[in-house]
């Protein structure tokens, strides 16, 4: 992940050399432009990626344990379609704070959760069954996704706006302002998960065997839920909508370490961030695309593959 950092900060539509870099690190004398594209715009969109690709990929984790299910993705439960909903509404109608900032991230996180809020509570927090809240998050996901349509309609002359959000980026005008906004909330999600990797792992025995060893599997679900959807609804919230790093780096990681979550959560954190730094300076070098497309690239055959194996399973 380091070495991929080192890439990601010194590549790009203007190449840095490594002892420009070093003369930056030591403090010397170096083109102001060159500082500035170092310090300013490749350092924070690295840092971005690291967070992002390590939100999402503890989420992937989570919802893949809750769920029992290895085709689970963070945006399953309708994160993805209520903060595409809430980004569609700021970008729309132009929503700004006092002093000309936009609202479009509050939005986003704000959408998210409220989607995540009705999932739960259509599928009833006092006995939590697996199925019946992904009935719910695919409905609720639906219902969004068709008013996200109709404001689009209305709105024609946003749509390029709300399209390019959808896609994902983590180029600017994201930077240093974004990231510490982003920090707190990301650090307290994957705190939460870390302390509940054990539960976690109890969970995967299901609910009647949980509570046999002394876990309340319906506060241990909330507990995950919450943390999970506050990983991903603060990326989407901060880089638009970035698909499949939360259904692929979840499998690599097994691959590695295993089943144990307690071991699978920080091993697919790291490769979390390593797999969308790689995205992102891909996307970078190809023409500054939005890297949600270089993540699709790489996660709809993995995606497939998944399914083509579950079915010969």
């Amino acid at each position: 992940m380091i070495l991929a950092a080192a890439l990601g900060v010194r590549y790009g539509t203007v190449p840095i050399s490594n002892q420009i870099l070093w003369h930056v690190i030591t403090g010397q004398r170096v083109d102001p432009a060159l500082r500035t594209i170092l310090l300013q715009m490749r350092l924070p969109r690295v840092l971005l990626a690291i967070g992002a690709g390590a939100g999402l990929a503890a989420s992937g984790v989570a919802w893949q344990g809750v769920l029992r299910n290895p085709l689970a993705d963070p945006y399953l439960i309708g994160v993805s379609a209520g903060g595409a909903l809430g980004a569609g509404i700021a970008i729309a109608f132009d929503l700004e704070w006092p002093g000309g900032v936009s609202a479009v991230p509050a939005c986003a996180f704000a959408g998210a959760l409220l989607a995540v809020g009705v999932v739960l509570a259509l599928a009833g927090t006092r006995q939590m069954r697996i199925e019946r809240l992904i009935l719910a998050g695919v409905a609720v996901g639906a219902f969004l996704s068709a008013c996200l349509a109709v404001l689009l309609v209305w709105k024609s002359n946003r749509m390029p706006a709300v399209y390019f959000w959808m896609m994902g980026s983590l180029a600017p005008p994201r930077g240093w302002p974004d990231l510490l906004r982003a920090a707190p909330y990301l650090g307290v999600g994957w705190g939460v998960l870390l302390l509940m990797s054990g539960p976690m792992n109890v969970l995967q025995l299901g609910p009647e065997r949980a509570h046999a060893l002394g876990i309340d599997p319906r506060r241990a679900q909330l507990a995950l839920i919450g943390a999970a959807t506050l990983l991903a609804s603060t990326v989407v919230a901060t880089c638009g909508m970035i698909g499949f790093v939360g259904l692929v780096v979840p499998h690599m990681a097994r691959m590695l370490v295993g089943p144990d979550l307690r071991r699978t959560l920080p091993v697919a954190t790291l490769a979390g961030a390593l797999l969308l730094i790689l995205a992102d300076l891909v996307a970078r070098l190809a023409g500054e695309i939005p890297v949600g497309v270089v993540t699709a690239f790489l996660g709809a055959p993995f995606f497939l593959f998944l399914v083509l194996r579950e079915r010969s399973a």
